[in-house]
């Protein structure tokens, strides 16, 4: 490799289509913490939905999907501006996308585990 500008880089390891896929993450990760932003802000600041107990459920799997999407963020700017000269930002992106990945993943595990012990711990009447 003669030349080791960002795009020749990444065309040779991804194809020609890094760069698009770089743009397509960045819009679409602004646009899913912007949805993120509004529905934690609406359950917030709105009383009736405060009160609903599956609101806050759904506002678990929506701040989890907020820090994922945040990281992508990163992802994507590693896509557009990394280089063979700046590994560490590719190396550092994609460490934040699979912790993230783990707490995105991992909350409707833990909630599935706590679901199935209290039901199969529940007392059973004798009659």
């Amino acid at each position: 490799m003669s030349n080791d500008t960002t795009f020749d880089y990444l065309d040779e390891f991804y194809g020609s289509s890094a760069q698009w896929f770089g743009i397509y993450l960045l819009v679409i990760s602004l646009f899913t913490i912007i949805s993120d932003l509004f529905f934690i802000t609406f359950t917030m600041t709105t009383k009736s939905l405060r009160t609903n107990v599956s609101n806050w459920f759904l506002l678990g799997f929506i701040i989890s999907d907020l820090v994922h999407c945040n990281v992508h963020l990163v992802d994507a700017y590693a896509l557009l501006y990394g280089s063979t000269d700046n590994r560490h930002l590719c190396a550092v992106a994609g460490l934040f996308v699979i912790s993230t990945a783990m707490c995105s993943f991992g909350f409707p595990a833990i909630i599935a585990a706590a679901r199935f012990y209290k039901i199969t711990t529940v007392s059973q009447s004798t009659s």
